[in-house]
Formats: structure tokens, C-alpha cells, sequence
């Protein structure tokens, strides 16, 4: 896989992005024009007070080729109604681990630029659609970094040590190298494609239960660790509710959970150690602290996808925090911004993460 890896990186680094633009492009247009404008102007304003989770990723380059799914929170557009999300997101990464014969190193940057659609379509369903970019590279944010680690006495994992902006995405086991990553990458990811379905209101009160399940297609290159090289399904549930409401006052607090499950199989250079049953949640508490901003505090987790290795950022669940917020710019737009970090012990997230989200709605 090593000599198939270095093989193909002229591959991955010819992929003609214009193609994928014209792509997107088409993808905004027809987010544009599936809705009659009287349709829209008559549900935009329906009531939905569910928490809507921060869609933050975990960029580990060996967690992201299985795209675990984000959430969309406990509520479904009405008829006719389309809301379109660009996002951006970057992560730094510096883990080095050794264990037995396995051995480590994940020293770089990942970015990730993704379009999302989603549209509903009646009766309580929805459908969904994304499809991104993703590029690892040796990055410039190391120093950064390192100064925000000191500032907030996190610790360093190395990174203060190590080579400056090195992009080194490696895994050797018993003596071979199956990973090797060593200049810029860039290429599609998986495209996904789901369905939502909002429930009744069940005995706990809630905002409601929305399940969703969606199917994820190898867009990606496995040898870039953009994809997993094969397709998956996730099906999961999704609710939400208020939080420190005394005397049916307005909300103020809210908390939103998710709890899945996917099913898939991993690159064919981690075969040997993937997992083809993940479990995957979230749980997020939001302020909403003025009429257009609301602020989250959000943990990601998810079983090991990689249950045949030893090495702690592998074998162990996948951690990640995420603090950020939203802000309605107006009735139709609203921009997301998120800050993630990895729980400082196993190392399965990124090191560090930022996600900017623009969302709008018709």
C-alpha cells in the first residue's frame, strides 16, 4: 500500500476542482428553484424551537475517511422550504504514538470546504444532501497554536518540538508502511445523501424525535484520506428540549442529543484494523443569550473505528468539544462559528479546529 500510496499522489494532485465547482454550482441552482416563492413565504416563519446542534467535524485524517455524520437538530423544513450551508473548516494535527508493532504520526493541517442542502418535503420529511473538498497540507497555523496551548495551559503533545508547518500523515505496522502522506493532497470526499422523519411529540415533553438516516457514496480517494474507498449507512435520532425554564418563561436554555449508529468498512490500507459498526452522539447545551445569538457547548463522541490497533489515538473513542454560536444575520441567513479541541488524552480528534458556516434559507 506504501508503493501504491506514493504511486498515486499525481493523481490526487491533478483532480480538476473547476469540475467540482461546476458541480456545486448546479447543486445551488436547484437549491434555488425547488421551492415556489408563495410556499415559502407562507411556512419560513413556522415555530421550531429545537436546538440546532454546531456541525463541526472531527478533521483526524483517519477518523474524517469514515465521515461519521454530523447533526441537523430535532426539527424537519416545512414543504417547500430549502436552506443551503457553505462551511469551512480547518484542523491542525500532532499525534505521534507508538505501540507494539504499530506506529504513528499525524503532523499537519486538514481543510475541509463543504455545501450542504437540505429541503423539505411535507408531511413531517426531509431530504439532505452534502458534498465537499478536502485537502491536507503541512499548513501555517503550528506557532499559533502552540501559543494558544501555553495561554490556556493545555499541553503540547509535541507540537512545540516538532518541524514547523510538516505535513507527515504516517502508519507502520509490523514493519510496513500502509500510510505515507507527505506532500499536499486535495480531492473530492463522500457525498452524502439522506432522509429525515419528525415524530410526534413523545411523553418526555421534548421538541419532538427526528430520525434520519443516510447512505455515504466513496467520492473520496482512500489513498488521500478523503474517503473510506467504500460506501456506509447511518441511521440516528435526534431530539431536543428546554433547559432551566422556570415558570414557562420564554427559553433561554436548551439541550439537543443525537444517538446512531453507522455501518461501513474502512480504507483498504486500515483494513486490518477497522471496525465496520461505529456508534456516534452528541450532546450540546445552548444560551440563547440575545435574540439573534445563541451560543453552544457541544460533545461529539464515537466508538473506535480502528478496534484491531493498540495505539490510543486508534483503539480508543473519538472525543471532541466544540464551543461557538450562531448569529441570524436576518430572516433568511445565519452565520455559525465554532471553535473544537480533542479531550487532550487519547488524541482520536483533531488538535484544534475552526468551522464557519453560512446558511440560507428559502
Amino acid at each position: 500500500m506504501a508503493s501504491q500510496a506514493r504511486g498515486s499522489r499525481k493523481r490526487i494532485l491533478s483532480v480538476p476542482s473547476a469540475g467540482l465547482w461546476r458541480v456545486l454550482a448546479v447543486v445551488c441552482v436547484l437549491a434555488s428553484s425547488v421551492s415556489s416563492p408563495s410556499r415559502v413565504m407562507a411556512n419560513e416563519n413556522a415555530p421550531c424551537d429545537g436546538a440546532t446542534p454546531l456541525r463541526i467535524v472531527n478533521l483526524n485524517p483517519f477518523h474524517l475517511a469514515y465521515g461519521v455524520p454530523g447533526s441537523h437538530g430535532s426539527c424537519v423544513l416545512m414543504q417547500g422550504v430549502s436552506r443551503v450551508s457553505l462551511s469551512s473548516d480547518v484542523a491542525s494535527h500532532m499525534i505521534s504514538a507508538r505501540s507494539g508493532s504499530e506506529q504513528m504520526l499525524t503532523d499537519g493541517e486538514t481543510y475541509r470546504q463543504t455545501i450542504g442542502l437540505r429541503h423539505g418535503l411535507g408531511n413531517g420529511w426531509e431530504t439532505f444532501f452534502e458534498a465537499s473538498v478536502v485537502s491536507h497540507a503541512g499548513g501555517v497555523f503550528d506557532g499559533f497554536i502552540e501559543n494558544w496551548h501555553s495561554f490556556f495551559g493545555l499541553p503540547q503533545g509535541g507540537r512545540d518540538t516538532a518541524p514547523r508547518n510538516r505535513l507527515a500523515f504516517t502508519y507502520v505496522r509490523n514493519g510496513a508502511t500502509l500510510v505515507d502522506l507527505d506532500e499536499r493532497v486535495s480531492s473530492l470526499g463522500d457525498i452524502t445523501v439522506g432522509l429525515g422523519r419528525k415524530l410526534e411529540r413523545n411523553h418526555l415533553r421534548n421538541d419532538g424525535l427526528v430520525l434520519r438516516g443516510a447512505v455515504r457514496f466513496p467520492t473520496g480517494n482512500e489513498d488521500a484520506l478523503t474517503g473510506s474507498g467504500n460506501p456506509s449507512a447511518s441511521v440516528w435520532a435526534e431530539t431536543s428540549g428546554p433547559l432551566f425554564r422556570p415558570g414557562g418563561g420564554p427559553r433561554t436554555w436548551s439541550w439537543g442529543s443525537t444517538l446512531g449508529v453507522q455501518v461501513g468498512s474502512p480504507p483498504a490500507a486500515l483494513s486490518g484494523i477497522g471496525e465496520r459498526v461505529i456508534a456516534f452522539g452528541r450532546l450540546g447545551v445552548t444560551w440563547a443569550l440575545l435574540n439573534r445569538l445563541s451560543l453552544t457547548a457541544q460533545l461529539d463522541v464515537n466508538s473506535t473505528p480502528y478496534g484491531g490497533s493498540s495505539l490510543a489515538p486508534l483503539a480508543g473513542p473519538a472525543v471532541m468539544l466544540g464551543f461557538g454560536g450562531v448569529y441570524e444575520l436576518s430572516p433568511r441567513t445565519a452565520i455559525e462559528i465554532a471553535i473544537s479541541e480533542d479531550d487532550g488524552s487519547r488524541h482520536a480528534a483533531a488538535d484544534f479546529g475552526v468551522h464557519v458556516t453560512l446558511h440560507w434559507k428559502r
